[in-house]
């Protein structure tokens, strides 16, 4: 199925979100899932000052257990970590107590670390260190596309063959495109569908901003965030249709995947709901379009 034709199925089956799903849907179509954004985090180990306000509902520890238990039922091949907001100066030290993690499960197959890009040329020798770290498969960092070290660092990051997570808003868009397309070589994987915000109705400015990326094939969108950004007060999955739908025209089945943002995702559902929309979302897809959205894009983006 092309992407026009799925856009024209509608994508989105009806559906009560707060049903639960039966994950047989996947184990029989033999679709493992790999989850491109995991956060765990201990608060006895790092410092992490947007958990320091005790009205925050993520501000406790969120370990393996937590999440085995988010996820139970669910086919979770394979996990990519990605950095939690730690102290700046303790990512070397995050990515050490990931992978430490890793050694009691082996699916966290990857990390996407925190690491001062602005350094730039100052920052090799310490990229050099943190590249010695096999679980890191790429950076993480807030977009400063007019820093010359920023820009820089850039240049290292795709010399050491890291990806590059982008974490903006729609109104960067413009910015995030036109950086984009001067780094052909750097493969960038836009979070959250670029956190438009969904529940306002900000489809139009986002969707405008969005589609010239459908040139770019060094840029994947991962879908993923997507509840956390609509409005409780009205119906969710149809609140998401049109973004959903607009990502997959944009990008096509090759350049999305799946992320289950756990477990930010908390502040407004739980892993069961944001998977029973994601199925309803890509019910048109056909087997073969599932397991590329599902899993294999992502073992091709992460390297894992």
């Amino acid at each position: 199925m092309d992407r026009r034709s799925f856009i024209r199925k509608g994508g989105l089956i009806g559906g009560a979100m707060s049903l639960p799903i039966n994950p047989a849907f996947l184990i029989e179509e033999k679709i493992p899932m790999i989850d491109t954004h995991l956060h765990l985090w201990d608060l006895d180990q790092l410092d992490y000052p947007w958990l320091k306000n005790s009205n925050n509902i993520l501000s406790r520890n969120f370990l393996l257990n937590d999440y085995y238990q988010a996820i139970e039922g669910f086919p979770i091949e394979k996990m990519v970590f990605v950095e939690c907001g730690r102290e700046p100066n303790q990512y070397l030290e995050e990515v050490d107590w990931v992978a430490k993690v890793r050694e009691k499960d082996n699916r966290i197959a990857g990390m996407v670390a925190y690491f001062p890009l602005e350094k730039g040329e100052r920052g090799m020798k310490e990229m050099e260190v943190l590249a010695e770290r096999d679980i890191v498969r790429g950076i993480r960092k807030a977009f400063m596309p007019e820093h010359s070290g920023f820009k820089a660092g850039i240049r290292i990051l795709i010399k050491m063959g890291f990806s590059y997570d982008l974490n903006i808003r729609p109104t960067e868009l413009p910015r995030a495109y036109a950086f984009a397309k001067a780094n052909p070589d750097l493969r960038i994987i836009l979070d959250h569908i670029a956190n438009p915000d969904i529940g306002n109705m900000e489809w139009e400015a986002w969707a405008k901003a969005i589609s010239p990326f459908s040139s770019l094939d060094n840029v994947i969108c991962k879908i993923s965030g997507m509840l956390t950004k609509t409005s409780q007060s009205g119906n969710r999955l149809e609140q998401m249709r049109p973004y959903f739908n607009t990502v997959l025209e944009v990008f096509g089945v090759d350049r999305v995947v799946f992320g289950g943002d756990w477990p930010v995702l908390l502040r407004a559902a739980s892993y069961q709901e944001w998977v029973n929309v994601f199925h309803s979302l890509s019910k048109g897809l056909t087997s073969s379009e599932k397991r590329k959205l599902y899993h294999q894009n992502a073992r091709t983006v992460y390297r894992v």
